[in-house]
């Protein structure tokens, strides 16, 4: 991939001399320049650019699905404009192979910040900051981007309500039921973790939520350290009161990866990765300083926390759902019931 790279970088007349791999993940093979980044699909077909390891975002019938590059610079671009922190998208295309050309990102990553345990919660309270900016872009529709017919993208589904009556039908068989999903429901439910009480506690608590009021915004989804790269050097945000190097030195964040975004309700969504590895409560410093960097009230928090309990449910049985015909995440979707059965415990 290393010539596709340069002759895409040619192309967009950029110097290839500096030219080094960067890293890979599930979606793309990333090489840089001091000046830009290039992210390379590493399938050839652009329609097959979805598979991100089982990540599944509610909303989507899809056992895995991402935006592809297409999408992914209308919404980098879009958050930029508003403020956020985030590499802007210079190009897209198709040949040599699906690519990207992006503005390359300086520091280093938060998760491989030799200082990480100590920084961790002024980056999560930076990171609410940027959401809070995020969020101000409006979408339309909820779920995983489509085309809207006029040059952007709206979320798959018109309603908030739609959106959750589809989660239903597809991992809980509620109002509907196709042979496939009530076969993994039935998986699930054999492992002797949760019950059918269990899936109907978390039934009700997703009518429930279509009674939420809310609004469709943009939402990152994926928040996590491996996302955040931390720059430390003096000439960026000067004019805030922190200074270039952020609260307590800590550094200044930029957000990557809005690959798994969608057309979502903002801060409920923006919690479900944070509590992958953090507790579900605002007592945790992390989400503490996630949630007011955010700029929530206390009473707000304990709102956000909730809806985000139910938020982490729906995703941990989505992503269970996609993992179901792999024997080898057996484990995994285990470790995704003990979670699920841990919450009902606290709603019963």
């Amino acid at each position: 991939m290393y010539a596709q790279a340069e002759e895409v970088l040619r192309r967009h007349g950029y110097g290839t001399s500096d030219l080094a791999f960067v890293g890979a993940g599930a979606q793309s093979a990333c090489y840089g320049t001091d000046e830009v980044a290039v992210l390379l699909s590493r399938s050839a077909d652009a329609d097959r650019v979805a598979d991100l390891t089982g990540h599944v975002v509610p909303g989507s019938e899809a056992s895995t699905t991402c935006n592809n590059y297409a999408v992914l610079r209308w919404l980098a671009t879009r958050a930029a404009d508003a403020g956020v922190r985030t590499p802007r998208f210079l190009a897209v295309g198709e040949e040599p192979r699906p690519y990207a050309v992006v503005e390359r990102a300086t520091g280093i990553l938060a998760a491989d910040h030799p200082r990480v345990a100590e920084h961790a919660t002024a980056w999560f309270g930076q990171l609410g900051e940027e959401l809070a900016r995020t969020h101000l872009v409006r979408t339309t529709g909820f779920g995983m981007f489509v085309p809207d017919g006029a040059g952007g993208y709206r979320g798959r589904f018109g309603t908030w309500v739609e959106y959750l009556d589809n989660w239903l039908g597809v991992h809980l068989c509620v109002g509907r039921s196709r042979p496939e999903d009530q076969k993994v429901l039935d998986l699930f439910l054999a492992q002797g973790i949760v019950t059918e009480g269990d899936l109907a506690l978390v039934a009700a608590k997703v009518r429930e939520a279509q009674e939420w009021p809310v609004a469709s915004v943009l939402t990152h989804y994926d928040n996590r350290l491996d996302n955040l790269v931390v720059d430390s050097g003096g000439a960026a945000d000067t004019d805030k009161p922190d200074g270039p190097d952020g609260p307590d030195g800590a550094g200044r964040i930029t957000v990557l990866d809005w690959g798994l975004s969608l057309a979502g309700i903002g801060i409920a969504q923006e919690l479900i990765k944070l509590f992958e590895t953090e507790p579900t409560s605002v007592e945790s410093p992390r989400v503490a300083a996630f949630l007011r960097g955010y700029g929530l009230s206390l009473a707000e928090a304990v709102e956000a926390v909730e809806r985000g309990k139910l938020m982490l449910v729906m995703d941990g049985l989505g992503m269970s759902y996609g993992w179901a015909d792999d024997p080898d995440r057996l484990g995994g979707i285990r470790a995704w019931l003990r979670t699920v059965s841990r919450l009902c415990r606290e709603w019963a």
